[in-house]
C-alpha cells in the first residue's frame, strides 16, 4: 500500500478573507481585542514576579484565574498578525515583551498569573497535593491557566517568528520537563485529577516544532489514563464528566499521534492503539452522538446520558466545547485525510462559533441554550473574562484556519467561505454569492497557475444531490461529500460552482422527540423579540447565564415528521413551515440571530400531537414553578456553580452518578449564596440516597438551620428547610459539615422565596 501523504493546512501567512460574514467577524474581535489594556493584562504576571503593576482587569482575571487572558490573546492576535494585521502585530510584541520580562525577572524559567503559582510547585515536590476537580492546592484550575500562557508563546513564536516569543517559550518548556521531572507519576496522575487544560496539546506541538522527544514524553503523561485507557478500548464513559476537561485532552491525543510519526516512529503502534485510537473514538462519539445540530455539547457543561435534559436547560452548548472540537477535527483530519472531519467542523463554526460573537460590540456567548423560547447573553466590554471570551477571541480569529490545505501535489479547497490564498505556484480568490437564488448557493473560484496545477475542491454535505461544476464552458455533477478535481493550466481559470441547499429535518442521535431544521449550511431559528431582556452580561457573578424568565415549553409550535413538504423558501436560509396545530412558522439562519429570543430546536410529534404537547406541559409543571421562586442555586460538583458561590472545602470527595454529579466531606464546606430580591425564606438541599452513614449539618450565618442523621441505605431527597432572616437580607454564608462523620452525597443547593419572580 502507498504511504499517505498527510496534508497541511495553509498558514494564516498566506490565507485573506474577503469581504462577508467571516471578514466582519474577524474585523469585530480585533477591534475587541484593541480596546484591551495590555498592562493590565499583564498585570498578574508582573504581581508574580516582583514588579511594579497597572490594576489587574475584574472577573475571573481577579478571581484566581488571573493572567488567563492574556494566553488567549496573544493566541489570538498572533493569528491576526500572521494575516497581515498590524495593529494585532504590535499587541503581541508588547504581550511577548512584557511576559519575557517577567519570565527573567523570575530567573527560573517560570512564568504565569497563578497567585502565589511558583511556589505551587515546591508543596507539589515535597508530596502536598491536595487535588480536587478544579482546584489544587487551593489554586483554581492552576495547570488550566499555565496552558493558556504556553499555547499563547506557542502561537506566537509560530505565526510572528518573534524571537523573544520563541525564548520564553522554549524557557518555560525547560521550565516544565525539570520540573515534572522531580515529580513520580503516583503524584503526577493525583495532580491530573484537578483540570489542567490542553497540557497534553501543548507539549506534543512543542516537540514537533523543537524536534525535543522530551517534550513528547511529558505530552504522554499528561495523557490522563482515567480518559485515554477505556477510549482506546473503543467505550464511551463521559457521561456525567465536565466537557471542557476531557475535550483538549482528546486533542493533545491526536498531536500526540502527529508527534510520534514525525520524531518517534518506533513507537508508533502502540501511539496509533492508544492515544490515536481515543482521539477518533472520542470525537465519534462526541461529535456524532452527543452533539446538536448547531455542533456544540453538553448542559451546564457537562456530558449528559442523553438529549432530554438539553432541549430543556438555561445552560446549553458551551463555546469553548465546540472551539476545541473543531481543533480535534482538524488534527484528525491531518492523522487520516477524511474529509468527514473538515464538513463537521464547518457547520460547527459557521453556526455556532461564528455566531457566538456579536457582530457590532463584539461580546461573546458563554451558553447557547438550546431551549425552546430562551436567549443567550454576551459579554460585557472589559469584564467577565470568562473562558469562552478567551476562546472566543481566538475562534473569532481563525475562521479562514481550514479553508485551504496542500496533500501530495494537490491545493485544496476545504470550504466555501470568501477568500483568497496564495501557495508557491498556485493564487486562488473565492467568492461565494448566497444572497440570490433562495434554494442554490453559487460560489466562483479563480485560480491564477505558474504551471500545470491540480485543485481538489470539497463538495459540502449539505448540498442537495450532486453540485454543478462549470469550467471552459463543460459541466459535470459532482456528489456531495466528494471532491471536485480540477486540472489546470498554466495562466488563469474560472470555475463556476452550483450548490444545491438541501432543506431536512435532523434528530438527536438518542432519538429523543426533538428535531432542528437545516436549510443546506444553516441551521434555522425562529426570532422571538422580546426588549425586556438585558442581552449583555455582567461581570457579576453568574454574569455569563441567561437567567431571565423561562417560557413555557408547551407554548412552542409541535412539529410533524412531514413539517417540511409544504415548506416555503422566502429567501436565502429563509423558510416558512408549518406547524402541526395549523400555526405557521418563520425561519432564518440561527448564526444571524442576536438580541432576541429563539427557539432552533423543535418537539416533534412522532406519535400524537396531543400526547406530546401533554408532555411538554408536564415537564412545565415540574421545572418552572420552582425555577420562578430560586433565587440562587449550587449544582456540587460542577465547576463553575462551585466557582461562582466561591465553594471551600476539606477532605472533600467529588464523583458522579448517572449524570449526577456530587460532592460529600468529611471536613467542612463553606460557600456563599445571594438574594439579589432581598426575599428569600428557605433552603432546599438535595442530597443522594445514603451509601454509607453520615450526617447533615447546615449552618447560615450563626444559626444552625438543619442537623440531621442519614443512614446508610436511605433513599435519596430534597428537604425544605426554612430561614428566619432579616428583611432584605442579600448576601449568605452557608456551611455544611457532617459533625464528625461525612456528609451525604449532596447534588444541589437553592436558595428559594415563597412568590414567583415572574
Amino acid at each position: 500500500m502507498p504511504a499517505i501523504v498527510p496534508p497541511a493546512f495553509a498558514t494564516s501567512t498566506h490565507v485573506r478573507l474577503e469581504p462577508g460574514i467571516d471578514l466582519d467577524a474577524q474585523r469585530t474581535v480585533t477591534a475587541t481585542l484593541m480596546r484591551l489594556d495590555p498592562e493590565r493584562l499583564l498585570a498578574p504576571f508582573r504581581r508574580e514576579a516582583g514588579l511594579a503593576h497597572a490594576d489587574t482587569y475584574p472577573g475571573w482575571e481577579s478571581d484566581g484565574l488571573d493572567g488567563h487572558t492574556a494566553g488567549h490573546v496573544l493566541s489570538a492576535a498572533s493569528a491576526l498578525a500572521a494575516g497581515g494585521d498590524a495593529a494585532a502585530a504590535t499587541l503581541v510584541r508588547t504581550l511577548v515583551d512584557g511576559i519575557r520580562e517577567c519570565q527573567l525577572a523570575a530567573g527560573t524559567g517560570y512564568v504565569g498569573g497563578v497567585p502565589d503559582g511558583e511556589a505551587l510547585w515546591d508543596e507539589l515536590r515535597a508530596g502536598r497535593v491536595d487535588a480536587g476537580a478544579f482546584h489544587l492546592n487551593g489554586r483554581w484550575v492552576p495547570l488550566y491557566n499555565l496552558h493558556k500562557i504556553l499555547a499563547g508563546l506557542i502561537d506566537a513564536a509560530e505565526f510572528t517568528a518573534d524571537p523573544e516569543a520563541r525564548a520564553a517559550r522554549d524557557e518555560l518548556g525547560a521550565w516544565w520537563l525539570r520540573v515534572a521531572a522531580d515529580l513520580d507519576d503516583t503524584t503526577f496522575d493525583r495532580i491530573l485529577e484537578c483540570e489542567f487544560g490542553g497540557m497534553t496539546e501543548a507539549f506534543a506541538r512543542l516537540a514537533l516544532v523543537t524536534g525535543d522527544s522530551a517534550h513528547l514524553r511529558l505530552a504522554r503523561r499528561f495523557a490522563r489514563r482515567g480518559l485515554v485507557e477505556p477510549l482506546a478500548a473503543g467505550r464511551d464513559e463521559l457521561d456525567g464528566l465536565h466537557a471542557n476537561t476531557q475535550i483538549p485532552v482528546a486533542v493533545g491525543f491526536a498531536t500526540i499521534e502527529r508527534a510520534t510519526r514525525a520524531l518517534a516512529p518506533e513507537l508508533l503502534p502502540e501511539v496509533e492503539a492508544r492515544e490515536g485510537a481515543a482521539a477518533r473514538v472520542f470525537f465519534d462519539r462526541v461529535a456524532r452522538h452527543r452533539s446538536a445540530a448547531i455542533g456544540g455539547d453538553s448542559v451546564r457543561e457537562h456530558f449528559p446520558s442523553g438529549f432530554a435534559s438539553m432541549f430543556i436547560a438555561r445552560e446549553g452548548p458551551e463555546s469553548c466545547n465546540t472551539h476545541n472540537m473543531v481543533k480535534l477535527a482538524a488534527e484528525l483530519h491531518l492523522l487520516t485525510g477524511d474529509d468527514a472531519y473538515l464538513l463537521w467542523a464547518e457547520r460547527a463554526r459557521a453556526n455556532h462559533l461564528r455566531s457566538a460573537q456579536h457582530p457590532e460590540h463584539g461580546g461573546l456567548v458563554y451558553f447557547t441554550p438550546q431551549r425552546p423560547g430562551h436567549y443567550r447573553v454576551y459579554s460585557p466590554e472589559a469584564e467577565g473574562f470568562w473562558c469562552c471570551m478567551g476562546s472566543g477571541f481566538e475562534a473569532q480569529a481563525r475562521h479562514a484556519a481550514l479553508v485551504y490545505s496542500q496533500a501530495a501535489d494537490e491545493v485544496r479547497v476545504n470550504a466555501f467561505v470568501p477568500s483568497r490564498a496564495r501557495f508557491e505556484a498556485v493564487r486562488l480568490v473565492l467568492a461565494v454569492d448566497d444572497a440570490g437564488d433562495a434554494s442554490v448557493v453559487h460560489a466562483t473560484l479563480e485560480v491564477e497557475a505558474e504551471h500545470r496545477a491540480r485543485v481538489g475542491v470539497l463538495i459540502p454535505d449539505w448540498v442537495d444531490g450532486d453540485a454543478v461544476v462549470t469550467m471552459d464552458a463543460a459541466s459535470r455533477r459532482v456528489p456531495a461529500g466528494t471532491r471536485a478535481v480540477v486540472e489546470v493550466d498554466a495562466g488563469s481559470t474560472v470555475v463556476r460552482f452550483a450548490l444545491p441547499r438541501r432543506l431536512r429535518i435532523e434528530r438527536p442521535a438518542d432519538g429523543s422527540e426533538w428535531a432542528w431544521i437545516v436549510d443546506g449550511p444553516d441551521v434555522l431559528a425562529q426570532r422571538i423579540p422580546d426588549d425586556d431582556i438585558a442581552y449583555r452580561g455582567s461581570g457579576a457573578r453568574m454574569g455569563h447565564i441567561a437567567t431571565g424568565p423561562l417560557r413555557p415549553l408547551a407554548q412552542t409550535p409541535v412539529l410533524a415528521p412531514d413539517a417540511l413538504d409544504g415548506a416555503v423558501r422566502r429567501g436565502p436560509g429563509r423558510v416558512r413551515v408549518r406547524a402541526a396545530d395549523g400555526r405557521h412558522v418563520e425561519l432564518e439562519p440561527f448564526s444571524g440571530i442576536h438580541d432576541a429570543r429563539y427557539t432552533v430546536s423543535w418537539p416533534i410529534a412522532l406519535a400524537s400531537v396531543a400526547e406530546r404537547r401533554a408532555a411538554l406541559e408536564a415537564i412545565d409543571a415540574a421545572s418552572l414553578g420552582l425555577e420562578a421562586r430560586t433565587r440562587d442555586l449550587v449544582t456540587f460538583g460542577e465547576q463553575q456553580p462551585e466557582s461562582d458561590h466561591g465553594l471551600t472545602a476539606s477532605d472533600e470527595h467529588t464523583g458522579v452518578d448517572g449524570d449526577t454529579r456530587w460532592r460529600r466531606t468529611h471536613g467542612t464546606i463553606t460557600l456563599a449564596l445571594r438574594d439579589w430580591s432581598g426575599t428569600a425564606d428557605s433552603l432546599r438541599l438535595w442530597w443522594l440516597g445514603g451509601d454509607e452513614d453520615a450526617r447533615l449539618r447546615v449552618t447560615v450565618g450563626d444559626a444552625v438551620v438543619l442537623d440531621e442523621a442519614v443512614p446508610s441505605g436511605s433513599p435519596s431527597r430534597a428537604r425544605d428547610v426554612p430561614l428566619h432572616l432579616e428583611p432584605g437580607t442579600v448576601d449568605l454564608t452557608v456551611r455544611i459539615d457532617g459533625a464528625g462523620l461525612a456528609t451525604p452525597r449532596l447534588r444541589e443547593l437553592r436558595l428559594l422565596a415563597a412568590a414567583s419572580d415572574r
